[in-house]
């Protein structure tokens, strides 16, 4: 990341694009919690979570980071997931005190990373970066939040209205990193997105994000009863790993060993560091094991753990 940017300035992402919904009302946290893979019933003041909304069957209907603020509970993701959500959310609104609306639009997101994002939000927003993931800031319409969308130091930065932070950070002009950097520094980070590399046919443990995105602790929930049965049958079917190619592939490539389904590739760059192309897949249980090198019809294809590393 440092060899892109300039000696003093963070690299910058404008994430407009992205999804954001608010979320109000005082059964907020229970509502949430009932309805999505994040135990946010425990969460204390300031500490977000990462988490699936699941359907019935334990299908990803969405994922989201979820950051809670005194007066409200907001969940930012990739883009165009308020037109599946918000009737999914209204269907199980009915007897709870908790509305749902759709910021997207009316809001705006920036991700600051590099290695100088901390000390130019800290110089120019005033505030302290937090340092826990998903860990929460809230200072006069505005949200910062440490990110792991991708490698190395990262914060979100949102503004949900009028404040005269919005105003600093447009003057102070950070380095802007176009959505092709974006997209390398997010796949060497393993980070998936919705929409691409999983979708509503994939089950939530399909994503191999277990650790980050799904509690086995929490009580009830929706879809909870197949995502419990998946945890103790101890394995899924696919899931969603690091490949490295000798040669460039196709976009959305799928790759066949005997004749058989191997893997589907969902997300590509190539990667100055590793000298290699390197992406994300969906690769066939009995194929996924990192480090080995498969000898597929379209060419050898090496599974990789994620994050990557240099």
């Amino acid at each position: 990341m440092s060899e892109s940017e300039p000696e003093t300035a963070p690299l910058r992402l404008d994430l407009a694009h992205r999804t954001l919904l608010q979320m109000t009302g005082e059964d907020r946290v229970k509502f949430l919690h009932n309805l999505s893979t994040g135990d946010i019933k425990k969460l204390p003041p300031g500490q977000g979570c990462e988490a699936f909304i699941p359907t019935l069957q334990g299908k990803i209907l969405g994922h989201f980071f979820i950051l809670p603020t005194a007066a409200a509970i907001y969940l930012t993701g990739v883009r165009d997931q308020a037109a599946a959500l918000l009737p999914h959310f209204q269907k199980y609104a009915v007897i709870e005190d908790v509305e749902v609306v759709d910021r997207s639009e009316t809001a705006n997101e920036f991700l600051v990373a590099g290695v100088h994002a901390e000390g130019w939000i800290n110089s120019n927003l005033g505030v302290a970066p937090p340092q826990g993931n998903l860990q929460i800031v809230e200072q006069e319409n505005m949200l910062v939040y440490r990110s792991p969308l991708v490698a190395g130091p990262a914060w979100g930065v949102i503004f949900l209205g009028d404040s005269p932070h919005r105003e600093a950070f447009a003057a102070a002009e950070p380095s802007v990193i176009n959505d092709a950097v974006f997209e390398l520094l997010r796949i060497e980070a393993g980070f998936p997105f919705y929409g691409r590399d999983l979708t509503v046919d994939n089950l939530c443990q399909e994503a191999d994000r277990d650790a980050t995105a799904i509690s086995f602790t929490k009580g009830c929930y929706l879809g909870q009863e197949t995502i419990a049965r998946i945890d103790a049958l101890g394995h899924v079917n696919r899931r969603l790993l690091g490949v490295r190619f000798p040669n460039k592939p196709a976009e959305d490539a799928s790759y066949e060993i005997d004749g058989k389904p191997a893997l589907r590739v969902t997300s590509i760059s190539w990667s100055p560091a590793a000298e290699h192309w390197i992406g994300l897949a969906m690769v066939r249980r009995g194929y996924d094991k990192p480090g080995e090198t498969l000898e597929t019809s379209s060419g050898p294809v090496e599974i990789v753990a994620l994050p990557f590393s240099a």
